[in-house]
């Protein structure tokens, strides 16, 4: 016997096939998606450059036609400031909850996804981050959260090993390093990481000098970097900091055979080279960063330099990328749901990417193939030097004395703030 359903479907079905009339679609609905950037505060800068990425990347999906799975529906963001501050972080979380949000985009800084992600697990909102490296965020058995960029910890172990490639390859006699790092949980734990690991490529830490990423000398941090003889500086820190070690190396006559910086807040920064001219020649930092030998890398660079008038920035690249991700888990979940999109996510297996790794998330939500790269500042560019797989030039080391760098700093850098 034939059931009502049954009988609709044939007939539907029929009507077609001769050519009549199919039956009407709903409307594509709009899907909310929130934000949470620090766009005030310390950490503004960066904050707006994950606010344009993540804007750029929704543009992009909708103009191709939105969720198709979900019949069209369009990306609607919902973007809060959470003003550099963890305690407005959480407040924002609060609020794209009662939203009705299906998922949380940012929020950049380790400090503040620290505490977004707890947010999130309580309640069950699957939050995506964008950059947030530090160890601890993806180890506390949260199902909710999701990393797909290198963590602190990783960045590190990497750009050791390729530092001890290069040493090694290059036959350089490098020995005592410096570590140099902003005192808080970003800079601790790559820190620690880093102190573990390079004795196991021949290399003694001989000084570890924290600072506070605010502090506006730091005269007598680097004067510790000089007293200590380094053959390599690693600083780890942000922008305004990194660049005012670098201006006091240089004022204070420090030498050194390589400055190293692990997720430095300058070496990958069009910005940097910049502001202090000659001084950014031959930085290394191992950082984010693109596959410079993605065939779509080029073009994503250009929509985004004529949409913002901004140079390339990774920040504003691992944005981007994470709005690609939740597009992705949510055509196969197939409905804005928070359960079926967070499980979505957690099958991510995604391989042809602007990144330079697969994305695939691990039990704790975090991408473990991941990997940071090393760049070099070389004639005002900055080239990927290692690992060979995406490689654009060959290192330079160990780099001209830093007396030399100084007086042509001074005769060809443009004047300029310390960040």
């Amino acid at each position: 016997m034939t059931t009502r359903r049954q009988f609709l479907t044939i007939a539907t079905m029929a009507t077609t096939a001769l050519g009549g009339p199919r039956l009407l679609r709903a409307q594509p609905k709009e899907i909310l998606v929130g934000e949470t950037h620090p766009l005030t505060g310390g950490f503004a800068r960066e904050g707006n450059f994950g606010k344009q990425g993540i804007e750029l990347a929704v543009n992009e999906i909708n103009a191709a036609g939105g969720i198709k799975s979900m019949g069209g529906a369009r990306l609607k963001l919902m973007v809060l400031d959470n003003e550099s501050k963890p305690p407005v972080a959480i407040s924002t979380m609060e609020r794209l909850k009662d939203a009705g949000v299906v998922a949380v985009l940012g929020p950049y800084a380790s400090g503040l996804a620290f505490v977004t992600t707890q947010e999130a697990e309580k309640y069950r909102i699957p939050h995506l981050l964008d950059v947030a490296i530090a160890d601890q965020i993806t180890e506390r058995g949260f199902t909710y959260t999701f990393r797909f960029s290198p963590t602190a910890g990783m960045g590190a172990r990497q750009t050791v090993e390729y530092l001890g490639g290069l040493t090694r390859d290059m036959k350089l006699p490098f020995k005592r390093v410096v570590i140099i790092h902003e005192d808080g949980l970003f800079g601790k734990s790559t820190a620690d990481t880093l102190q573990r690991l390079l004795p196991t490529i021949g290399m003694e830490v001989v000084e570890r000098i924290p600072h506070n990423a605010g502090a506006p000398s730091l005269s007598n941090e680097v004067l510790k970097i000089k007293a200590a003889k380094a053959d390599v500086v690693i600083p780890s820190t942000y922008y305004p900091a990194h660049s005012l070690i670098i201006r006091t190396m240089a004022e204070q006559r420090v030498d050194t055979g390589a400055i190293v910086s692990v997720y430095g807040g300058a070496g990958s920064q069009y910005r940097f080279i910049k502001d202090v001219g000659k001084l950014a020649d031959h930085m290394l930092d191992g950082n984010h960063w693109y596959n410079p030998k993605h065939p779509r890398i080029k073009s994503v660079i250009a929509a985004f330099d004529k949409a913002y008038q901004q140079p390339f920035a990774y920040e504003w690249m691992l944005a981007y990328q994470s709005a690609w991700v939740l597009k992705d888990a949510l055509e196969r979940a197939g409905g804005a749901d928070r359960e079926r999109l967070r499980d979505a996510l957690a099958r991510t297996n995604l391989k042809d990417q602007i990144v330079p790794y697969p994305i695939v998330f691990d039990d704790h939500g975090q991408n473990t193939q991941a990997r940071a790269l090393l760049m070099q500042v070389q004639s005002g560019t900055i080239a990927v030097v290692y690992p060979s797989d995406v490689a654009e030039a060959k290192a330079i080391l160990p780099v001209p004395a830093w007396e030399k760098r100084m007086r042509l700093s001074r005769s060809s850098s443009p004047a300029s703030s310390t960040g």
